[in-house]
């Protein structure tokens, strides 16, 4: 005991001086020089170049010895992206940089408050927590790994699959060497051992492209096993043999126990109120939905309609369903398709001559956010005239506990590249003070959005909607109902006084805006119901 500890103040000393690197090497890797693979420690990515940053991470590593008090139990964990650098070959000299700042975002996004990170050569990532149980960092650290895999890679990866991101962990006593610095050769052994798990687990499917963007992709294989795996192999070198195949164990193998793999919340299997992360092979194309408006009584309006396929032959999450219900990154992403896409239906039909309205839902994620102009920067290419005369935003996505003045913000910030902003609200609670507070004219109610509590017959939705209505108009605010598939519910809406209305039971989607189309009340009350 007194010579492991003796050992463990060695190891501090000499961790502090292998792992504090000059403020020059930072500055050559910020500068984008070359640093030797043996030299480069970059941590974590809020703390920017400062020598803080390796101080950091050294004080963290050196407390861990000190709360190991010379044991070694304690665990490293390891993020590599090893399979990808592989896998991309040649090409990884070119989007390296690029791949690794995402990846600091990610390990960011999930790494928790007092912990913190380091990078250990080109694609290594070494991750430090000094304040999360042991059974939630490994469950942090295979998040990460997921989620780098739906991040890192797009389409082009479809048909691997094996994870491009592997997740790994290592003791103490395993990642230092004798002087108390960490050993390279070890950091990947213990990966590679994961790595041989996992292969043997799902052996990869012919060669692969890198994507040229960050576009996510679903990774299929959970790695929580294969660390557990891994681990095994270091106590029991012929664990392999020991195992039966199915059963899971035998009675010569004391050390096999059974792994329960958590599952995050964006892998839940699709329902009403879920939809899962955005794989990056996902076929998205946007559709325009006729509109019937109050004003003239004319279908004089077309609204676009995001349609999301995750794999061929599955049906479409159409419109808001086609937001993630966990994987806050993907909505940026998909808010700017349909900018781009809405853009070129906006030009085509204004080549035509078309007169009709433009409405454009985008997500309170993207334009909630002094971010917002990656995905409003599109708009600015239609010209002035037509986006004050046609364009109209459907913000959507608000959260319940959104302040009046963040929403008023926002409106204010969007309205000059348009003609009005909207906003969504559910039915149950529409919070129609604050929209009214935030200057916005119009509210819409989104029927494929309902829960189940809101479901109800025609009747009885129709009530509810009149009630909506009439709360609405006395606060100042038209509403309009997006997605009525019911002819009675599409004749109730055009006869009850709503400012627009679409939906499967009005007409079918087109694929580009069309013209202004003559529908009178009358048509409609003449009508079946």
């Amino acid at each position: 005991m007194a010579e492991k500890r003796a050992k463990g103040k060695r190891s501090k000393g000499g961790l502090m001086t292998a792992l504090a690197r000059p403020l020059a090497a930072i500055g050559r890797l910020m500068g984008g020089q070359p640093a030797a693979a043996e030299e480069q420690i970059l941590l974590p990515a809020e703390a920017g170049s400062s020598g803080l940053v390796d101080e950091s991470f050294t004080m963290a590593l050196e407390g861990l010895l000190a709360e190991d008090d010379g044991q070694y139990q304690t665990k490293l964990h390891l993020i590599s992206l090893v399979e990808f650098h592989e896998a991309v070959g040649d090409k990884w000299g070119r989007i390296a940089e690029k791949v690794m700042l995402i990846a600091e975002g990610v390990i960011n996004l999930h790494l928790g408050p007092g912990n913190v990170f380091g990078r250990k050569g080109s694609d290594l990532f070494v991750l430090v927590f000094r304040n999360t149980p042991p059974a939630e960092a490994r469950r942090r650290a295979v998040r990460i790994a997921q989620e780098l895999g739906t991040r890192l890679v797009g389409s082009q990866f479809a048909g691997h699959d094996r994870p491009l991101a592997l997740a790994a962990e290592i003791s103490l006593a395993d990642a230092l060497d004798g002087d108390g610095a960490l050993n390279l050769e070890a950091l990947a052994a213990a990966v590679t051992e994961t790595r041989a798990v996992i292969a043997e687990q799902a052996p990869a499917r012919g060669p692969i492209a890198p994507a040229e963007d960050d576009a996510p992709r679903r990774d299929r294989e959970p790695q929580w096993a294969a660390m557990e795996a891994a681990e095994r192999g270091r106590i029991d070198p012929n664990w392999r043999t020991n195992a039966v195949e199915g059963a899971g164990r035998t009675n010569r193998d004391p050390n096999w126990q059974a792994v329960a793999v958590e599952r995050p919340p964006g892998d839940i299997i699709p329902g009403l109120d879920v939809t899962p992360p955005l794989p990056g092979d996902a076929a998205l194309s946007l559709v325009w939905r006729p509109t019937w408006m109050e004003e003239g009584e004319v279908i004089g309006a077309y609204r676009a309609q995001l349609l999301r396929v995750d794999q061929p032959g599955q049906p479409a999450y159409e419109g808001s369903r086609a937001y993630p219900t966990a994987d806050g990154e993907a909505i940026p992403r998909l808010d700017r398709f349909v900018a781009g896409a809405a853009v070129r239906g906006i030009k085509a039909a204004a080549a035509e001559g078309s007169a009709a309205r433009i409405v454009v839902p985008l997500h309170w994620g993207s334009l909630g956010t002094t971010a917002r102009m990656p995905v409003l920067g599109p708009f600015a290419d239609i010209p002035e005239e037509i986006r004050t005369q046609s364009l109209i935003i459907d913000l959507f996505g608000l959260p319940a506990n959104l302040a009046p003045v963040s929403l008023s913000e926002a409106v204010t910030a969007i309205r000059p590249l348009c003609r009005e902003v909207m906003v969504r609200v559910p039915l149950s609670n529409p919070a129609l003070n604050r929209a009214a507070l935030a200057g916005v004219s119009m509210v819409g109610i989104d029927l494929a959005e309902l829960p189940n509590a809101d479901k109800t017959d025609d009747e009885h939705l129709l009530a509810a909607l009149e009630r909506l209505r009439r709360e609405a108009k006395a606060a100042g605010l038209a509403v309009c109902v997006w997605g009525v598939r019911r002819r009675r519910v599409v004749v109730g809406t055009v006869l009850g006084g709503f400012a627009m209305m679409n939906g499967p039971g009005l007409m079918k989607d087109l694929p580009r805006p069309a013209k202004v189309l003559p529908a009178p009340r009358s048509r409609f009350a003449a009508g079946p119901s």
